[in-house]
C-alpha cells in the first residue's frame, strides 16, 4: 500500500480517488476553512495543515520525511485558465505550484501527481507548461507523462477536461501511468479523435511521454520546446 499527502486538497477529490485505488492517505494540506471542515469530517485521524509555503516544516514535525510515496494536487488555475485573467506564471497563484514540487522533493515522495485546467498547456504559448515540467525535472522528476481526460469518460455526468501530469523519479518508460485501452468506453482519445492532447515541455534529460505523439527527448539547449503547427489550445505538436 502506498502512502499520499494531498496538497490543495480541496474537499478530498484527489484523496478519495487514491484511497479508493488503494493508497493511504497520511496528510492534507489546504488553506480554505470551509473545507478544512469537510477533510476533517471525512478524514478525521489525518494529519491536516493549512499552507503549502510551511508544509515542510509540518511534515517534519509529523514524522513523514521518508514516508511519502505520493504527492498529489491540484493547483490554483485561475492564472492559466482561458476563462480566467491568463496572467500565466506571472500570476502568484503558479507559485504555489513550485512549493508543491519542492515539498514532494524534501518528503522524499518517489511520485507526483498534478492536476490543472488545459489552459495551462496553451497560456504563454505553452511555456508556461514549460516551466512546469522544468520545476518537477529539477526536483527529481525526470520522467514526466501528461495527458488531458474528460470526466464525462469516466463515469461522471459532466464534461470536466483536466490536464494531469505524473512525474516519477524511476523511468517509467516500460510501464506508463496515463494509458487506457483503445476503442473502449473511458477512452477519451478515441471519443475524442478531433482533439489532440497539447504540450510543451522544457527541462534537461526529461523524458516526457504524451498518448499519440510517442517519447520525446528534452533538447537541453533550448529553455522550452518549440512547437509547430499551433492551431487551438487542444492541437499542439511537439518538435
Amino acid at each position: 500500500m502506498s502512502t499520499f499527502v494531498s496538497l490543495f486538497a480541496g474537499v478530498g477529490g484527489f484523496d478519495l480517488g487514491f484511497e479508493k485505488a488503494g493508497h493511504k492517505c497520511v496528510g492534507q494540506v489546504e488553506i480554505d476553512k470551509n473545507a478544512q471542515k469537510v477533510l476533517r469530517k471525512h478524514w478525521p485521524n489525518v494529519p491536516l495543515h493549512d499552507d503549502v509555503k510551511t508544509a515542510v516544516e509540518w511534515a517534519k514535525e509529523n514524522d513523514l520525511i521518508g514516508k511519502v510515496d505520493i504527492v498529489c494536487g491540484g493547483f490554483p488555475c485561475q492564472d492559466v485558465s482561458v476563462a480566467g485573467k491568463r496572467a500565466g506564471i506571472a500570476g502568484a497563484l503558479f507559485f504555489q505550484a513550485e512549493d508543491g514540487i519542492r515539498f514532494a522533493q524534501e518528503v522524499n515522495a518517489q511520485t507526483i501527481v498534478l492536476e490543472n485546467v488545459p489552459g495551462l498547456l496553451s497560456s504563454n504559448n505553452g511555456r508556461d507548461f514549460g516551466v512546469v515540467i522544468s520545476a518537477m525535472a529539477d526536483a527529481g522528476y525526470r520522467h514526466i507523462e501528461w495527458r488531458v481526460l474528460d470526466s464525462q469518460f469516466f463515469g461522471v455526468p459532466q464534461r470536466r477536461r483536466r490536464v494531469f501530469i505524473v512525474g516519477s523519479v524511476a523511468d517509467r518508460s516500460s510501464a506508463p501511468i496515463l494509458i487506457e485501452r483503445e476503442s473502449v468506453r473511458g477512452d477519451s482519445t478515441t471519443s475524442n479523435s478531433s482533439r489532440k492532447d497539447s504540450s510543451t515541455s522544457s527541462g534537461e534529460s526529461t523524458v516526457a511521454r504524451m498518448r499519440g505523439f510517442g517519447d520525446y527527448e528534452v533538447d537541453s539547449v533550448s529553455s522550452t520546446l518549440k512547437a509547430r503547427d499551433y492551431k487551438d489550445v487542444t492541437d499542439i505538436v511537439v518538435r
